[in-house]
């Protein structure tokens, strides 16, 4: 059985070891690889920069790629050609040339354009590195996509690393979610819990499926994604993993930082079927603060869990704008960091063109060497920690707590509005209901979803229709679902809009991504009428054809 499972169940956790020192050809073979590639499936190119990577040619490090990754991903939006750039930040020697880039998805790849490469600050000013400016075509699809960034010196491939949506100037809503905390893989208990105080690998794939089709603009993480602290303290939560004793016991410093990489593994494959933006900060279960022994030793393990942490996960201490929506996420164990949000932040407050500030951190109160960021204007901070479900403060701006995730998959939801002046929040306009807006996503056992399909994957539905459920309170007026069909001109939907559709699979089949309105305490079947496609020849080849330049078509 253990052959089966994912490396972290069998303790083969580890770096795979590149290339080094390796000549490059004079000729920039990445460049050719992924103008190769483009149509093709994100694992082909994946597969063919890995086996590039082995050669004679150039280097595989995919750590070289800063950022964006899964936990600080791009967003860019389709409608504009300034808000279809993003920066990657690569770490790179200052002779590195020949930059290019493509985004992939599982089913297709685009090649993205290079508009400027400058070698400067990378980390908020803090290592060398390049930042590289880079554009998505005008005709990708508004799906979440691997990136792939490669010069003369090296290939970086970063997963789940660039969202990209239809436009910023449109409502939208978010998902806040918050202390994971990751210790094993099965749950011992009917929320989903291990031992009923931590959660999960088991718990994060039960929320894919409702998270993929109520589809926010982006999960906000607020720290705690993994839990090893038992180590630290003395307490061992792994007997199954073959520690012993179980209980109390003494870990020695290679063990604890065996499971800290085994754990964070864990994390990412549990997230890996995720098809929206996670953005997140670390809480102190990730980023142990400043003075927190290990037990037993005199080990201050705050540096071990930065190094691994940003190893893993990337940045800690980072922010994005979504036009004039600026988001800062913040790690709160950190002085020099604090001083660095502050900074950043104040920027956003002067400037005039940014009309609502986001702030998502771990907590809100000073405590253990803690540095949370709470600045005197802010529109809404969303926080953890705490476990519980509260309201911390109304006044001067709402600071709102959501329980811990690993109890049934909690979730609160938070929507955005545009407005003439520039955007509005249900859940500050007054102080939020908790019924509507905070919920589970699963039942017992993960049993049942709280928003589900009749498929297994409604990212890749293979007939014709799906049939969507919702038993929460919520209308989810951008749920997403993709059709994977016979090759063809899809012209008609039935009870959704059409945002783009695309050639895939050696050009043998058709993706069509329908937006879907999910009604509260309700379903919906989405459907494409059979014989409602218009046949290619096989000689035939096009290009994504978005919804954005169609009319969007919609048909109840």
């Amino acid at each position: 059985m253990s052959s089966s499972l994912p490396s972290f169940c069998t303790g083969r956790i580890g770096p795979v070891p590149g290339c080094k020192n390796v000549k490059t050809q004079k000729d920039s073979l990445v460049s050719r690889l992924i103008r190769g590639t483009r149509g093709k499936s994100a694992w082909t190119a994946v597969w063919l920069a890995a086996a590039l990577g082995s050669s004679n040619a150039v280097s595989t490090d995919n750590a070289a790629l800063w950022r964006p990754r899964f936990a600080t991903p791009a967003i860019v939006a389709l409608d504009r050609a300034k808000d279809r750039q993003f920066t990657a930040e690569i770490k790179a020697s200052p002779s590195a040339r020949d930059w290019s880039a493509s985004i992939a998805n599982d089913l297709k790849s685009w090649p993205c354009r290079v508009v400027s490469a400058a070698y400067a600050g990378i980390d908020n000013g803090s290592k060398p590195g390049w930042q590289v400016r880079l554009s998505v075509p005008a005709d990708a699809s508004p799906e979440l996509f691997a990136l792939t960034v490669a010069c003369n010196e090296s290939i970086s491939v970063q997963p789940q690393a660039v969202s990209v949506i239809p436009a910023f100037e449109t409502n939208f809503y978010v998902l806040h979610i918050t202390d994971e905390q990751i210790v094993n893989q099965f749950h011992t208990d009917p929320s989903g819990q291990y031992d009923q105080m931590v959660g999960t690998w088991e718990e994060m794939k039960w929320m894919q499926q409702p998270v993929n089709l109520i589809h926010p603009r982006f999960v906000l993480i607020t720290g705690d994604q993994i839990d090893f602290n038992g180590a630290l303290d003395g307490w061992n939560n792994w007997a199954n993993w073959g520690y012993r004793p179980h209980g109390k016991k003494i870990f020695m410093p290679r063990e604890t930082a065996d499971l800290e990489n085994r754990l964070s593994e864990m994390y990412k494959d549990c997230h890996k079927g995720y098809r929206v933006a996670y953005v997140e900060a670390p809480g102190n279960h990730d980023v142990t603060p400043p003075g927190k022994w290990l037990d037993g030793s005199t080990i201050d393990w705050h540096p071990v869990s930065v190094r691994t942490y940003e190893q893993e996960f990337g940045q800690r201490d980072w922010s994005f704008r979504m036009g004039d929506f600026y988001v800062l996420l913040h790690d709160w164990s950190s002085a020099r960091l604090k001083a660095w949000a502050a900074t950043d932040y104040a920027a956003a407050l002067r400037d005039p063109a940014v009309k609502f500030r986001l702030i998502g951190q771990h907590y809100y109160t000073r405590s253990d060497c803690r540095q949370p960021f709470v600045p005197a204007k802010c529109d809404l901070m969303l926080i953890g920690h705490g476990h519980r479900t509260a309201t911390i403060q109304t006044s001067p701006y709402y600071i709102y707590e959501d329980r811990a995730a690993f109890i049934y998959g909690t979730a609160g939801f938070f929507n955005f509005r545009r407005t003439a002046g520039g955007w509005s929040c249900d859940q500050t306009a007054m102080l939020r209901n908790e019924t509507n807006d905070v919920w589970p996503l699963f039942a017992a056992n993960g049993k049942t979803k709280e928003v589900r399909a009749n498929c297994p994957d409604p990212m890749n539905i293979t007939t014709n229709s799906v049939t969507i459920v919702n038993d929460l309170p919520q209308d989810f007026y951008d749920g997403r679902v993709r059709f994977v069909l016979g090759r063809g001109t899809y012209e008609t939907i039935e009870n959704g809009t059409i945002l783009s559709e695309y050639d895939c699979v050696g050009d043998t089949k058709t993706a069509v991504l329908v937006k879907v309105n999910i009604p509260a305490r309700g379903s919906v079947t989405v459907s494409v009428p059979i014989g409602a496609e218009r046949q290619l020849s096989t000689s035939a080849s096009r290009k994504t054809r978005p919804g954005r330049v169609w009319d969007e078509r919609t048909s109840t």
